[in-house]
């Protein structure tokens, strides 16, 4: 048996794709969690998941990661049903909402008002990567649970891509293999060519977040869409996303090779063509490529303030920001090991874009 809640968000509009794709708000038990299911299958997993967030049931229930923090904790389970025990499961992220973004995440608005990294909007962000590009990964379910009137935890059920690594270990896996690395880098400028097409920005694409098949062939997923910006400069976004990868695939070293600054704007070119902001756009890719970009640095903004783009202001900005970040965000390698890999990673790409299609 199942009821729809009533009273929760009333007389707030709710945002439009959660009606137009999901059937909800549905409540199963005393739990307090509300849920909009995309189809009649996915209740045996909501089923399963509310029973534990109500008497704490482990059963088909692991935790794979927690962070805790007081308003921004984030736990990841598999969620794997009893009666299915060779199915891949589903992949469960719960976190809780900081009160400033509550009403966002009530209403679906991102902003720096009412936050741009709620459940609400990262739900937005796959549905549009998953259903505009083959690069998604499906989302069957989203959890919400109320306090005085406003979502104070959120859940996304989503599918579990099992057997799947992330581009970082296998890049790293085959180091000698430079047939594989060309294919990998093949698929990363489709994954890349796809955004591009979807008016898509993904503010957080390291190689971390890209996912490989056990399938070589099969096309990368791009996953962890909390940070996602849409409609922006084509040009720049690209340029974004190369900088980004590539800055972390080269083991965020500071002082890279001008090689691998040459070698990625021939990439950008032949991403994008000749666009109005391809200058810009290659001005950019060095500096992404030479320096991080986390926080407290906002990718969004440079987006945003493309009109106002001064690469030697950002350099000086970026540089002035390296001075004090943690030690995490810098390279790790030692300088030998570090040179080496920069070597072969200006290898492959030369490689590649050498190489017919």
């Amino acid at each position: 048996m199942r009821f729809h809640a009533e009273g929760f968000g009333a007389g707030w509009p709710r945002p439009h794709f959660l009606g137009a794709r999901f059937s909800g708000p549905l409540v199963f038990s005393g739990s307090g969690w509300r849920w909009w299911l995309a189809d009649e299958a996915a209740q045996v997993p909501a089923r399963l998941l509310d029973r534990f967030l109500q008497d704490g049931d482990p059963a088909g229930i692991t935790l794979l990661r927690e962070r805790a923090e007081k308003h921004k904790s984030r736990r990841i389970y598999r969620l794997q049903p009893p009666e299915s025990p060779d199915s891949p499961g589903y992949f469960v992220k719960q976190m809780a909402l900081t009160p400033r973004k509550r009403l966002g995440a009530l209403l679906g608005c991102s902003s720096p008002l009412v936050g741009v990294s709620h459940g609400t909007a990262e739900l937005a962000h796959n549905l549009a990567l998953n259903e505009r590009t083959v690069h998604g990964v499906g989302t069957f379910a989203f959890g919400e649970y109320f306090r005085c009137g406003l979502p104070v935890q959120q859940i996304l059920l989503q599918e579990y891509l099992a057997g799947w690594q992330a581009f970082s270990d296998v890049w790293l896996a085959h180091e000698d293999d430079a047939a594989r690395r060309r294919t990998l880098l093949r698929q990363l400028m489709e994954v890349l060519t796809a955004l591009r097409g979807a008016g898509i920005c993904h503010l957080d694409l390291h190689p971390g977040n890209v996912m490989v098949s056990p399938e070589p062939r099969a096309p990368l997923r791009v996953i962890d869409c909390g940070q996602m910006a849409m409609g922006t400069d084509a040009a720049l976004s690209t340029a974004l996303h190369l900088g980004v990868f590539l800055h972390e695939l080269n083991g965020k070293r500071s002082a890279p090779s001008p090689r691998l600054a040459q070698a990625a704007c021939r990439l950008l070119r032949r991403l994008i063509g000749d666009e109005a902001s391809l200058a810009d756009a290659e001005r950019l890719l060095p500096l992404l490529i030479d320096h991080s970009t986390k926080k407290p640095f906002s990718r969004r903004r440079l987006l945003e303030r493309r009109a106002a783009l001064d690469p030697a202001g950002l350099e000086r900005r970026l540089q002035e920001l390296a001075r004090n970040r943690p030690s995490s965000h810098l390279a790790s390698e030692t300088p030998d090991l570090g040179e080496r890999r920069e070597r072969r990673l200006i290898a492959s790409i030369e490689d590649m874009l050498a190489t017919p299609d």
